[in-house]
């Protein structure tokens, strides 16, 4: 019988599963001779996943938007009306002389809303070769980092968070699809996880949504059947240093279901991630993506925000790809945090790929969310734990 027939769903699901891993564990030793080479596969769950913010220095970030309370100057409201008590005109686009709604046609707008961009000194993120004047440093790892979507989108109102609060949009988009769509699975494979070492990262979804404690928050320990479909299939080689995991730079795609974002489709992708207590990941994901699809995702459904003002300046401050024809660059870098717990993980097929664990990679447990690790000389008005 295959493992995903006796696991009918819910509690009595996960209690099977567990109980089915455990056993697999204790009587494995008594069947097999284990070879002093083989691989130990954790398994965890996305369980937390948006714009990695830098808000502590929202006053150097963004000194104009740092003064005035009512910083939106523009706006495409249907009904005309701006909202959040915010004062200015409205966005109008005009195509053959003729006004066309703004958000379908953001290249028509007749006054570009020029909002403004973050022009202070640190954001999250990796170097990814980009022009030097345009290089952030990482306020975690001190390195010149390339994120020229924070830089587009920095001042917004939306992104004035902190963790463990998302940015507006995206946490509503968040919160409706971890409990209605599939999630995203990781495994990390490893001969010995406990120490440094190379691994390798296997990226999935997952063929139902995630459950959430009694806190609402994405519960640890439960058991999840992969989607065999290749699509979101990603296998990454990486390692472990001073228990931290990265990546070779590679390619990630993952499907994903409005209203959050439709895809991650991130080129040129790193990963900087290490563990909190339980076995928790704490880290950030980087490289470009398409900054047509990054607005579409905002513009769909505006929120207390200008989203042509994002397109505009996603479109001046895009870093790669130039398209041959307008010369004009499709991709933008970017950044992402993200946490995931641990979850056991199976096969359609019924086979166990990947257990959960509370150890920590390389045998090391970090106290702090990574972004309270701030290096940061100017003055900051603080950080929020993420535990």
């Amino acid at each position: 019988m295959k493992l995903n027939q006796i696991l009918p769903h819910g509690n009595v699901r996960r209690h099977i599963f567990k109980t089915t891993v455990a056993a697999a564990i204790v009587f494995a030793p008594l069947m097999l001779a284990p070879s002093p080479a083989s691989a130990e596969t954790r398994g965890y769950v996305i369980s937390w996943f948006a714009t990695a913010t830098n808000n502590p220095d929202f006053v150097q970030n963004c000194p104009k938007a740092a003064g005035d309370l009512h910083r939106l100057k523009f706006g495409a409201a249907a009904n005309g009306q701006l909202q959040n008590g915010n004062t200015g005109d409205r966005d109008h686009a005009l195509v053959n002389g003729k006004p066309v709604p703004p958000l379908d046609y953001p290249d028509a707008v007749v006054k570009d809303p020029n909002q403004e961009t973050v022009v202070g000194k640190y954001a999250y993120g990796f170097d990814l070769g980009g022009p030097a004047a345009n290089k952030f440093i990482d306020p975690e790892t001190h390195e010149k980092v390339d994120d020229q979507l924070w830089r587009a989108i920095g001042c917004a109102n939306n992104f004035q968070q902190t963790p463990p609060s998302m940015p507006y949009t995206e946490g509503l988009g968040w919160n409706a699809l971890i409990d209605s769509a599939p999630g995203w699975a990781m495994q990390i494979t490893g001969t010995d996880l406990s120490k440094d070492g190379p691994v390798t990262v296997t990226l999935d979804r997952t063929m139902r949504h995630l459950d959430r404690d009694a806190l609402g928050a994405v519960r640890s320990n439960d058991s999840y059947v992969l989607d065999p479909d290749p699509r979101s299939h990603n296998v990454l080689s990486g390692e472990i240093r001073d228990g931290v995991l990265t990546i070779k730079p590679a390619y990630i795609y993952i499907e994903s279901t409005m209203p959050f974002y439709s895809q991650i489709d991130l080129k040129d992708a790193h990963m900087r991630i290490r563990s909190a207590a339980g076995g928790k990941l704490l880290g950030y994901w980087g490289g470009y993506t398409d900054w047509h699809k990054w607005a579409y995702m905002y513009s769909s459904r505006p929120a207390n925000s200008d989203p042509v003002g994002y397109y505009r300046a996603l479109e001046k401050l895009a870093d790669a790809d130039p398209d041959p024809v307008t010369g004009r660059n499709r991709l933008i870098s970017t950044t992402w945090r993200m946490e995931a717990v641990p979850a056991f993980l199976a096969a359609a097929d019924g086979k166990i790929l990947a257990v959960a664990s509370s150890a920590g990679l390389g045998g090391r447990v970090h106290a702090l969310d990574v972004a309270e690790n701030r290096a940061s000389s100017e003055p900051s008005t603080g950080t929020k734990s993420a535990q």
